[in-house]
Order: C-alpha cells, then structure tokens, then sequence
C-alpha cells in the first residue's frame, strides 16, 4: 500500500498512517459528518456524489481504503463493489459500505458483494474512528 507516515498525536513515538480514502455520499450531511471524522484522523479525503464519480476516482487515486455509500445516483453502491473487486488493484481494498436503509440481510449481502465490511446510518463517530483505526493505523 502507498500510504505517508507522521508521527501520531498525541503520546509516544508511534507512527500513524496517512491514508488516501475515498467518500463516497450523496446526502451532504452524511458526507461531512464522514469528512470531518476522515480528516480528523489526519487521512486525506476525496469525496465522489455518484457511483460513476466514485469508478473514476478510485482508479485514478487508488485510495486505501473506500467507505461507500449503498444508495447513490446514476450507478448505486453495490454495482461499485462488484465492479472494483473485479479490478485486480482493488481486490484487497477495504470497502466500508454504509446504509441508511440497512434490512435484514444487507449486512450479509453487502459482505458477499465484496465489501469489508457495513455500516449502519446513522452511526456514531467513534463507530468511523474504529473502522479508520481497525483498517489503517500501525499498530
């Protein structure tokens, strides 16, 4: 993985990892609710409104670690995933699809289409943090 080292905040000598992630939601709030928590863990965001923006920036950024949204314009989040695990880049990219209409199954559903993993809206920020966390910062 392409990913920038900088010395954590906060106590110790341990290094965090400055990641390039790409946000992909159409609903404004959702989406900065997601940019502050993204930049506040001092990762480099890229935002995409559609699932063809989202196509197009990911090849061309080949961000590490993608939290997608389900429900998207033009092209909807589980024809993204199905898409990007088909490009060998992306196959180990984690994809965090997140879901204001999360039923029963989607979780499994979203898991089988090649996410990493699924999140449910409304989420608290601790819940991003630990996914951030879980995916991107050295231990």
């Amino acid at each position: 993985m392409d990913l920038h080292t900088r010395p954590a905040a906060g106590r110790g000598s341990r290094l965090a990892q400055v990641a390039r992630i790409l946000v992909v939601e159409d609903e404004p709030n959702n989406l900065e609710l997601a940019l502050r928590i993204v930049r506040h863990a001092g990762h480099e965001a890229t935002v995409a409104t559609d699932g063809y923006a989202a196509l197009e920036l990911a090849r061309e950024q080949r961000p590490q670690l993608i939290l997608l949204d389900l429900q998207l314009p033009k092209l909807d989040g589980w024809a993204v995933v199905k898409r990007l695990r088909k490009e060998s880049w992306a196959k180990d990219v984690p994809i965090v699809a997140v879901s204001a209409s999360a039923s029963p199954g989607d979780e499994s559903k979203a898991i089988e289409a090649g996410c990493t993993e699924f999140l449910s809206k409304p989420y608290y920020p601790a819940t991003l943090r630990d996914v951030l966390n879980r995916y991107l910062v050295a231990a």
